[in-house]
């Protein structure tokens, strides 16, 4: 007996009716959007709303930025007691507390950045003001730019230390001079001028080295200072904190999601049918939860 048109007729009719059940499935999930339609719309607008009005009540921050051309260890400066403790007290910061809580409080507020590849230092300071926070961005700056400035052991060292490579840039200076008149002197022989120019190529190299330890000592005497400012601290127009309108979407979608989740929740619940089964589920959740 030939058995395949008989499960053929099978697959074909499981087929329908695992289309018919998806087409109900979504069906079921329509009815329930449409019967709840209300209750989506309505509440999440209203929360979003009063997340709003919220956030017109909330304290506002306002944000001064300045950048500078500055080494990594400048950006730990900042940071530190030695600056932060003298800036708070000149603003007035540490009028009814103490002075770690103030530094504590400042160093919240300050968030310094320096770029991997350009090498520019970022200074934001938040501040419930606008001229508040600039005004601490100035007076961080300025202490920066005291603190960065060698005492005076480390002064007298790079000052001696500046004064040889001076030394040998004038030296070497004096006798690549010389080379270059014997070189062009009509005496000096073929050998001789190859000689000549090779102790002039590294005469040259000295002067370089001697060039760069010259301004890497002369900006280590000099410090961090207004030269090396790009942009100084801005005097912001605008809060930057709270936003209003992200925190109104995210709130609004947020709610959304879970009154979706509690209706589809108790849609489920609705048409669970009631057998055994179920009853004895129910009643393990009761006892789990301590309600019987």
């Amino acid at each position: 007996m030939d058995l395949k048109p008989a499960r053929k007729k099978m697959e074909e009719i499981q087929g329908s009716l695992t289309a018919e059940e998806g087409e109900i499935g979504l069906l079921d999930i329509l009815v329930t959007l449409a019967e709840n339609l209300k209750l989506l719309i309505i509440v999440p607008l209203f929360v979003g709303l009063c997340a709003l009005g919220i956030g017109f009540v909330l304290p506002q921050a306002f944000e001064s930025v300045a950048v500078l051309q500055a080494e990594p260890i400048t950006a730990s400066l900042m940071t530190t007691a030695a600056v932060l403790d003298p800036v708070a007290a000149a603003l007035g910061l540490t009028k009814g507390t103490t002075v770690e809580d103030a530094r504590r409080k400042l160093r919240d507020q300050i968030k310094v950045v320096v770029g991997r590849t350009d090498k520019l230092l970022t200074l934001t300071v938040s501040a419930s003001v606008a001229q508040q926070a600039q005004a601490i961005a100035n007076a961080l700056l300025l202490q920066t730019y005291q603190e960065s400035r060698p005492k005076a052991s480390a002064r007298k060292r790079l000052e001696g230390q500046l004064a040889e490579a001076q030394g040998r840039l004038k030296n070497a200076q004096n006798a690549a001079a010389s080379l270059v008149k014997r070189m062009e002197s009509p005496a000096s022989s073929v050998a001789g001028g190859a000689e000549l120019a090779r102790g002039y190529a590294e005469l040259l190299n000295a002067s370089s080295a001697a060039q760069t330890q010259i301004s890497s000592f002369e900006v280590l005497l000099e410090g961090v200072s207004d030269a090396l400012l790009v942009q100084a601290p801005t005097l912001p127009q605008k809060a930057s904190q709270p936003k209003k309108a992200l925190l109104a979407i995210g709130v609004t979608l947020a709610t959304e999601l879970l009154l979706l989740l509690i209706v589809f929740m108790r849609q489920a619940f609705r048409d669970t049918p009631e057998t055994a089964e179920t009853t004895g589920k129910w009643a393990r959740i009761r006892r789990a939860l301590g309600l019987t």
